[in-house]
């Protein structure tokens, strides 16, 4: 695996574990800008729209009072399986590399937001709103960042085969 596929597969895996659908969600948008095999799950236009409403709906239910906390059993496992996917899917020559790299930038952002969250509203004051908005921010930029840090001829390794004339 390359620096670039390393680095790309560890920042999906810290966007996953700050918000879980928002990783998947820039991946497919990325593989659909940058061209990739429509056959391919992720870069289906209408992944990218499912993912991209997903995102957006985990952010909203994110601020509601009653929304579990993202180290709860099924919230964590979303998040380090989420990170797992989007690391798998942008380590081009090592996919489990990729997912074990997804996984851990998932377990540590995980925690670490949690604990950087309840941390930022008590010694601040600030709202939980404007806390979990600040969050919401720097899930999509560190997503952004894993997306775009590939190069296209890397990236587009899900291309459609050349079609060959006899």
């Amino acid at each position: 695996m390359n620096q670039r596929s390393f680095n790309s597969a560890l920042l999906f895996g810290v966007s996953a574990g700050l918000r879980s659908m928002t990783a998947p969600a820039l991946l497919a948008l990325a593989e659909q800008e940058k061209g990739a095999d429509r056959h391919w799950l992720l870069a289906d236009p209408r992944t990218g729209r499912v993912l991209s409403t997903m995102a957006v709906g985990e952010m909203i239910f994110d601020k509601l009072p009653f929304a579990p906390n993202r180290i709860a059993p099924a919230g964590l496992s979303a998040r380090l399986l989420s990170g797992a996917m989007c690391g798998a899917a942008v380590a081009r020559e090592d996919e489990t590399g990729g997912a074990l790299l997804g996984i851990a930038g998932a377990l540590v952002s995980s925690f670490a937001g949690f604990a950087i969250r309840k941390g930022a509203r008590r010694v601040s004051g600030l709202p939980d709103l404007l806390v979990a908005l600040v969050e919401d921010g720097l899930a999509v930029g560190i997503g952004l960042a894993a997306a775009t840090m590939q190069s296209p001829e890397e990236t587009l390794r899900f291309r459609k085969p050349s079609r060959r004339v006899a």
